[in-house]
């Protein structure tokens, strides 16, 4: 009979605990929504660029009344749309003459995600449009280096580098940055340049104005002190004979650091391809396999030079 009853029991409270299931699915307060809004339709491309795409499409619906879109790129990347919205233009992570594919779907705030949109392929056309020339101007000139700054280019794309030309040849790159110094330059000594701007699809702007300068002369006999001794010399072996140098700045009663030139000689015989301007490190090539003494000095704008610093270095695996 006990047994009897308990079986009733738990009947009892697995049929209420049913029922009470079953009443909050179907309580607005509860339902959980599944139904995704419906497919957006007619997506297409109205417009392009060297880098940029121009979509529409018609609108999706959703039973809840909320959701947004995010259109999807063959790259990987997504872009996330208001509801609102039955365009968008795509600016950013797109490159000259590729072909991308895209397509669009809605999602609500439940997660419900429709159907993909049809698929949508474009091949952008190349950048075939230089950039605006900049505008070059003077900061500062010693007898060893000048800076010079500019004003920003204009361009259809998101890319824009820099290339300085001394005297219409030797070229220094800034990537992005709108300034430059030009190291080791000779004192007393005229020298002209300007700038050009270059974007990613390898069209060059027109030069910039030239801008004419004459570096300080540098009077030997009024400056005598050598700069001091680098200090703090370090290498380690970057394999194919590389030995990856550097050091303390050094310093002078007259020139800048900027200004001063740092040679480097290995096992006593000069290594002008190693040779830096106001910068405290460089690359040097061993000359024998095994043991090989790396020097540096310093000399500054009137020629005066500093003692050595030296470090010896077991070198292994020439390339040369």
């Amino acid at each position: 009979m006990v047994g009897r009853n308990i079986t009733r029991i738990v009947t009892v409270i697995t049929a209420a605990a049913l029922a009470l299931i079953v009443f909050l699915d179907a309580s607005p307060a509860f339902a959980q929504d599944r139904t995704p809004p419906t497919r957006p339709t007619n997506f297409r491309v109205t417009g392009v660029t060297s880098y940029t795409v121009s979509f529409a499409w018609n609108p999706s619906t959703d039973n809840t009344g909320t959701f947004s879109y995010v259109i999807h790129a063959s790259s990987g990347a997504d872009m996330s749309v208001s509801q609102t919205a039955t365009s968008f233009h795509w600016t950013s992570g797109l490159s000259a003459a590729y072909t991308y594919s895209f397509y669009i779907y809605a999602i609500d705030a439940a997660g419900n995600r429709s159907r993909n949109s049809n698929t949508v392929t474009v091949t952008l056309p190349r950048d075939t449009i230089p950039p605006t020339a900049p505008v070059l101007s003077l900061t500062e000139v010693t007898a060893g280096h000048v800076s010079l700054e500019w004003t920003p280019s204009t361009d259809d794309g998101p890319f824009i580098f820099y290339q300085v030309l001394t005297n219409g040849g030797a070229a220094v790159w800034t990537d992005s940055r709108t300034s430059a110094t030009i190291v080791g330059l000779t004192p007393a000594t005229t020298y002209t340049f300007t700038v050009r701007a270059r974007d990613n699809g390898i069209n060059f702007s027109p030069p910039s104005n030239a801008v004419t300068i004459t570096t300080s002369a540098s009077d030997p006999g009024s400056d005598t002190v050598a700069p001091t001794t680098p200090v703090n010399l370090t290498g380690f072996d970057g394999g194919c004979g590389e030995a990856w140098l550097s050091w303390d700045h050094s310093t002078d009663n007259v020139s800048p650091q900027i200004d001063i030139r740092y040679e480097v000689f290995v096992n006593g015989t000069p290594r002008p391809e190693s040779t830096t301007h106001g910068y405290n490190s460089t690359i040097a090539y061993a000359v024998v396999e095994g043991s090989n003494t790396f020097e540096i000095f310093a000399i500054d704008s009137a020629g005066n030079r500093s003692g050595p610093a030296s470090i010896t270095m077991q070198m292994f695996g020439l390339c040369q």
